[in-house]
């Protein structure tokens, strides 16, 4: 038997953005920190490919069993904890080294803390102030504010600039890039002036705490809705709609296919149903996916033309060629739309994954066609183009005793109908290729269409 054992398989792009690459728990490694690290371990990369396949496979008995890479890799700890000028721990040396198996940019390794904290986020449960940073020029702004968070509850939304920062004896300090993480991640209350432009400051404070992250909200032309709560999250109204939505639609949008994200979903529908509207603007803006089982039960709402009680979402392929299916929880199109409902879905180059599988489902199945579809133009290779992220493969995750895990891809996905769009994505022109800021409110996006 495998000492790693197998936990969801998930399609997942966080923080897709480079230069996103600071969260407040410093979770998150910079792409370049990743390649330097890489750099420094290439000698025994092939080592330890071999160790975790022997790992993987259960037949790594001993040493005297053992390839000569792995003899190498024994060597090189070894000649580490004898010489390095420093005392070495050993979970720090094997973290770093496990850290290089990157075979392709999903992969990842998780020590004890980086995993017990993925697992409870995929649960929904977080703690701290619920924001990611980036840094544009100098300029510290937020590239996400995690719904239900303290963050988002005190006002501050993704796209705020950060001008000024400090404690609670009113002292405040303008926001570098250096400074203001520092100060996230030693402080547990933090006092903030934000705004979108110079005009429009606000002053906040926020405290760290423990919270139940919320994935779904729900607008339409007179009322805005978002899920509020400690354990048990509830569908609150929290503000105006937007005017920019018609009488008869409703505006939903998703972040991530992670913890509570298909229930929240569905009682955003049933909100949409309650409220009187047929057509549905579903905002996939920055959605980087997540678990495929919550890809199953969101869809269960959205296949237009699907047949049966549990239609084909998508499948996967191994590279064994063994393919595996994926099908719906439920079919109950019908419910919420009517023959004539229309629904738009609104994308950019960090929609991911899961997203794009459902994209690809509501397009096979007739739900959507290309032109219901709205993608941000962005800049890839150089060159301006409107599409998504294009990420069409699948991670399954491999848990020690211990606690640590390998986050490994497994198998390509496919749609329904057999389409790929692996490093490819779905793409978009003319008047669907929208010239919008990368953290444009909803409002201002549609209002672009």
């Amino acid at each position: 038997m495998s000492d790693f054992e197998k936990n969801d398989d998930t399609m997942s792009e966080a923080l897709t953005e480079e230069k996103a690459a600071k969260t407040e728990n410093g979770a998150t490694m910079s792409a370049r920190k990743r390649e330097k690290i890489i750099r420094s371990v290439s000698a025994v990369l092939f080592a330890l490919i071999f160790l975790f396949a022997g790992i993987l496979g259960g037949w790594f008995l001993g040493v005297s069993s053992v390839d000569e890479r792995a003899r190498n890799l024994a060597w090189l700890v070894e000649r580490v904890e004898a010489n390095y000028y420093k005392e070495v721990d050993d979970d720090t040396l094997y973290d770093n080294l496990f850290s290089a198996l990157e075979l392709d940019k999903f992969c990842s390794y998780y020590n004890v803390d980086e995993y017990d904290s993925l697992i409870s986020e995929s649960m929904g449960q977080n703690s701290g102030f619920g924001v990611s940073l980036i840094y544009e020029d100098g300029a510290v702004r937020l590239y996400r504010t995690v719904f239900n968070s303290p963050a988002e509850r005190a006002g501050l939304e993704a796209g705020m600039y950060i001008y000024r920062f400090g404690g609670t004896d009113g002292t405040m300090q303008q926001a570098t890039s250096d400074n203001f993480y520092a100060y996230l991640s030693s402080h547990n209350e933090v006092t903030v002036e934000a705004g979108y432009d110079g005009s429009d400051k606000k002053t906040v404070t926020i405290s760290r705490a423990a919270y139940a992250a919320s994935y779904c909200e729900y607008r339409d032309s007179e009322k805005s809705f978002r899920f509020r709560g400690s354990d048990k999250l509830t569908l609150t109204e929290t503000g105006e709609g937007m005017s920019v939505l018609g009488a008869d639609e409703a505006y939903i949008r998703l972040t991530e296919f992670d913890g509570n994200a298909s229930a929240e979903f569905e009682s955003c529908l049933e909100k949409m149903k309650e409220r009187g509207r047929k057509n549905l603007v579903l905002d996939l803006r920055s959605d980087g996916g997540g678990y495929l089982t919550t890809l199953c039960e969101i869809s269960s709402h959205l296949l237009k033309n699907a047949e049966g009680n549990s239609p084909l979402v998508a499948y996967s392929r191994y590279r064994s060629g063994k393919e595996e299916r994926y099908n719906a929880t439920g079919n109950d199109f019908d419910e919420y739309f009517s023959p004539d409902s229309r629904i738009r879905v609104l994308a950019d180059e960090n929609t991911a994954s899961a997203s794009e599988a459902l994209m690809g489902a509501m397009l096979d199945y007739g739900t959507i066609t290309a032109d219901d579809i709205y993608l941000r133009v962005s800049t890839f290779n150089g060159q301006e183009v409107a599409k998504t992220y294009g990420k069409g493969v699948m991670q399954s995750t491999f848990a020690t005793p211990d606690g640590r895990a390998l986050r490994l891809t497994v198998a390509e996905i496919f749609w329904p109908k057999g389409n790929s769009i692996h490093d490819v994505g779905l793409r978009t022109e003319g008047d669907h290729a929208v010239r919008a800021d990368a953290f444009a409110t909803a409002a201002e996006f549609l209002a672009m269409i």
